[in-house]
């Protein structure tokens, strides 16, 4: 029997990659945030991602240039999604973190094999100019905290959370996810279990803040929701809510110069650390920072009193005597 024998190379060998290219921008990007969602990632984040994602697809419709995910190259991500956003003004800020949300979407495609070149290495963040952050004086923070009507419950909720933001520097998204099992008080502590990244942390809290929250859970009462802060209908507070709230007492407070919102609470919490002389690397735990990066740079504005120092040191000052 004469059997002819079969040739053991293939001709077509790459049948799996070309039925993956079969998928479009669109479920690409779908199958990225599902793999997003199963890695436990923040609503936030998630949101982050696809809006990132779906600002590099619109910049290329915006400037008729085809978009072919699977072909495209860094230098026309740069030429037509990083430049188009630098001559549209976004900030240096915006745009680096528009790159890091697009750069997590192509090494996904390269992890799951949509794509064989990672160029997601060769997109770098620019140089971006760094801003002087805004917090408030102790006069400021005291005129806010004076705001909220705490004959009412909204306003010693509202006044709640704001001691407890300034005490603990947490974010505003983990502040509205707490739980009451969150809490504990014999350790004097709060348990953040949805930070940043997916990373729980532990934050201290002292007395005097500790007495204003278990009068709050006092006045809160015992509800079917085990969320802390609550509502007027006692459903969870939204982070929306939250600082719509801080907008209306800054003007109440007629507080100008800096931007009232949670997150200068945040700032202000870790200039007063330092400015009291806390260390650094304690700092960074209790804010959930991944990195040294942005303590380094808290320390870099807030390590020393400037006009106190200026005014102690001062040249011109130093040399009255002769003036």
């Amino acid at each position: 029997m004469n059997t002819k024998r079969r040739q053991n190379a293939l001709t077509h060998a790459d049948i799996s990659s070309s039925a993956k290219q079969q998928l479009s921008l669109d479920d690409l990007l779908n199958s990225f945030i599902l793999d997003c969602k199963a890695k436990n990632l923040s609503a936030l984040t998630l949101r982050f991602y696809k809006d990132s994602v779906q600002q590099m697809k619109d910049a290329f419709q915006d400037q008729e240039i085809p978009l072919d995910i699977y072909a495209v190259t860094s230098r026309e991500i740069k030429n037509y999604f990083v430049a188009h956003m630098m001559d549209q003004g976004k900030s240096d800020n915006t745009v680096n973190g528009r790159i890091k949300g697009v750069k997590q979407f192509f090494k996904y495609l390269l992890t799951e094999g949509w794509l064989t070149q990672n160029i997601a290495d060769d997109l770098h963040v620019v140089k971006a100019e760094k801003l002087m952050i805004q917090t408030f004086t102790k006069e400021q923070v005291a005129e806010l905290l004076e705001k909220p009507d705490r004959k009412t419950f909204t306003g010693f909720r509202d006044y709640t959370m704001m001691m407890v933001l300034f005490e603990t520097g947490m974010r505003i998204s983990e502040l509205c996810s707490l739980k009451i099992g969150d809490l504990f008080f014999k350790e004097q502590e709060i348990r953040i279990t949805k930070g940043k990244g997916g990373r729980a942390r532990r934050v201290p809290f002292q007395q005097t803040c500790a007495k204003i929250v278990r009068k709050y859970l006092d006045v809160r009462g015992d509800l079917e929701t085990d969320a802390l802060f609550v509502n007027i209908n006692n459903h969870p507070i939204s982070v929306r809510a939250l600082q719509e709230k801080m907008q209306t007492y800054g003007k109440a407070a007629s507080i100008q110069g800096v931007r009232v919102s949670p997150h200068t609470f945040r700032h202000t919490m870790a200039k007063f650390y330092i400015l009291n002389g806390g260390d650094p690397f304690t700092l960074r735990r209790i804010l959930g920072h991944a990195t040294l990066d942005m303590v380094e740079y808290y320390i870099e504005l807030f390590s020393s009193d400037i006009k106190n120092q200026h005014k102690k040191f001062s040249p011109v000052e130093n040399m009255r005597r002769i003036i």
